[in-house]
Order: C-alpha cells, then structure tokens, then sequence
C-alpha cells in the first residue's frame, strides 16, 4: 500500500501546479457542482478532500479527454504490473462485509457484486464492520487495497442501494456508474446539511 501511496502523493505533488493547476481548478469546480460544497469546519471536510484527489486523478477529463492517472503512467517510471492496476482502479460502492476466522477485511462491492480480502497492509483505513462507502480499490496479484479517498454512507440505506446498483449495473455503461457515485456522495453531503431528516428520505432516486 505505502508504494501506491507514495506514487498517488507523486501525482498530486506533480499534477497540481503550474501548468496542471488550471485542470486543478477545473476539477474542483466539477466536483463541488455534482457533489456539493462541504464546509471546512466539519469533520468531514479531510475525507471529503481527499475523494476529490482520488476523483481528479483517477476520472476527471481533461479537455483532450485524457486523465492524470494516464498521463503519469505514460511520462513516469512505473513498472507494467503497477501501472496496469492503476489505469484499472475501480470506482464503486462498497459495503465492510466482515472480518473472517482468518482476521482478514472482506470488502463487497455493492456495484459489482463482488467479495475481495484486503491485503493486510492496508489496515491504515478508519473504517468498522458494516460500514458502507464509495471509494476505490486497485488490485495488485492477488493484494486488494482501498485508496483514502472514502465517502461513508448511512448504513440503514443499504438495501436500497443495493436495488438501486442492479438497475445502474443492468446498463453496462462506467458513465452511468459514475453519475451514480457521485450522486452518492452528493446525498451525503445533503444529509451532513439536513441532519435532523431521516436517511431514507434524503438516499432517494
């Protein structure tokens, strides 16, 4: 985990200044409209940021329709193995299955209807049996790992998530799905802003 860290740290060093800060700007400015502005006093103001970061490397288009991940992978020393996996990261909705007799995270994805083990190494993550999130996992071999950039849902919204996924999985289309995310993440800003209003009522489509 620390070696994908360490390039994800690169990319940001790197592709968020000088004549990368423009598509910064840009991305920002996507981001916040399709998911909502987030004040910086509230605790949710770290993991917030760094869904954006996740977001801006992994799917923001640039104007030549290109993305960062791409970019870099291209014009930096990265072995093929690593490379591969980080064009490959998979942008979803997960839900903490459980901690098996092995002591190991099991990890659904809600989106894709797929169990994975997390490597062991990657036990750096905030995170508790039955929570529920959009994040990113790249796959290495056989090591699953979960990037920081993780937005937690509502637990009690869990079944209707799950109906919801069918529906957005049935159209085989990664734009669908990434509208679908985001909106995710939208509505948990919405229900950070409308604390006192029932989960189930504000996780609506």
């Amino acid at each position: 985990m620390k070696l994908i860290q360490d390039h994800i740290d690169l990319i940001l060093q790197v592709y968020t200044k000088d004549k990368h800060y423009e598509d910064l700007k840009n991305a920002k400015e996507a981001y916040i409209k399709r998911t909502g502005k987030i004040d910086e006093e509230t605790d949710e103001y770290e993991s917030r940021m760094n869904s954006f970061n996740d977001w801006y490397i992994f799917n923001y288009k640039r104007e030549d329709g290109s993305t960062i991940i791409g970019d870099y992978v291209q014009n930096h020393e990265v072995n093929d193995e690593l490379g591969q996996a980080l064009l490959n990261t998979k942008y979803s909705l997960y839900h903490f299955s459980k901690i098996n007799f092995r002591k190991q995270v099991v990890i659904k994805d809600v989106l894709y209807s797929v169990k994975f083990v997390l490597s062991k190494d990657n036990d750096h993550l905030a995170l508790v049996e039955d929570d529920l999130f959009v994040g990113r996992s790249v796959s290495i071999g056989e090591d699953h790992y979960l990037l920081n950039g993780l937005c937690t849902l509502p637990r009690e919204v869990l079944s209707s998530l799950k109906k919801e996924s069918k529906k957005i999985k049935k159209l085989n289309n990664v734009e669908e799905e990434e509208v679908f995310l985001l909106n995710l993440e939208r509505l948990k800003t919405r229900s950070i802003q409308y604390g006192h209003i029932e989960s189930s009522k504000i996780f609506t489509f």
